[in-house]
């Protein structure tokens, strides 16, 4: 069974953005910042507002998002360690970045209740709500 998202009209099939690098699925604010997966131009959404993962058959969404502490890292299309720097960041113990949950200002929410960094699994029809948006999940075959 797919898992969609629909935000304004559009539905994006979240197992479409998973490859062997990109495991998660990260939504946010549009900016310089960071990377999303779903990049959304909404003042009142954070930068990394919520996350979508694979829980079982299906999927869930998280509050916040797991993130490197490595700078290059924070600006790259990978949630995991970037090697832009080859594993020798000053930041960071070399090879082995570490690691951060990161939580948004205002929190994400599913039918209405406040969703922690555990998250919720993802049923058909549920309302997510990121800043001024509102999102529907959709299952399908």
């Amino acid at each position: 069974m797919k898992t969609w998202i629909e935000i304004d009209g559009r539905l994006i099939d979240l197992e479409a953005h998973l490859s062997r690098t990109r495991t998660i699925v990260t939504l946010g604010k549009n900016s310089e910042e960071a990377y999303n997966v779903i990049a959304l131009d909404d003042e009142e959404l954070d930068v990394f507002q919520c996350q979508f993962t694979r829980s079982g058959e299906g999927w869930k969404v998280q509050n916040g998002q797991w993130r490197t502490d490595c700078p290059k890292g924070i600006h790259s299309r990978l949630q995991h360690a970037c090697s832009l720097c080859m594993g020798c960041c000053v930041n960071v113990h070399p090879g082995q970045p570490t690691y951060g949950w990161r939580l948004p200002e205002k929190p994400t929410l599913c039918n209405g209740t406040e969703i922690g960094t555990e998250g919720v699994d993802l049923k058909d029809g549920d309302v997510i709500e990121v800043g001024k948006r509102r999102m529907i999940v959709k299952l399908k075959d």
